[in-house]
């Protein structure tokens, strides 16, 4: 499962939170081998991190070559202390628990 990190620049927190949110919404709508996205964030250190769960691992590797992907890099860019960073994460679902 990929997580992409962004860690915005002095004063770009909330922009880069919007740009992350707008693209998850985004991707997940027109990408079928996406199933889950989620997007989360730490004011206090600055850190924003997108988790998204594929049907398999090629659709996962295909998002590195993903014009979406690269557009959604090219708006952070500019906004954030480091350049975004992908790195697979191998998790494990222990319980999911949702309300009806």
């Amino acid at each position: 499962m990929p997580s992409s990190r962004c860690a915005p620049s002095q004063g770009h927190y909330r922009e880069v939170a919007g740009i992350s949110s707008a693209f998850a919404a985004d991707f997940l709508s027109t990408h079928d081998a996406l199933e889950t996205v989620l997007v989360t964030g730490n004011e206090g250190s600055g850190v924003i991190r997108g988790i998204g769960v594929f049907v398999d691992k090629p659709a996962d590797d295909d998002v590195n070559s993903d014009p979406l992907f690269a557009a959604f890099n090219d708006a952070v860019t500019p906004l954030v202390a480091e350049p975004p960073n992908r790195v697979e994460m191998e998790l494990v679902l222990l319980h999911l628990f949702t309300a009806d």
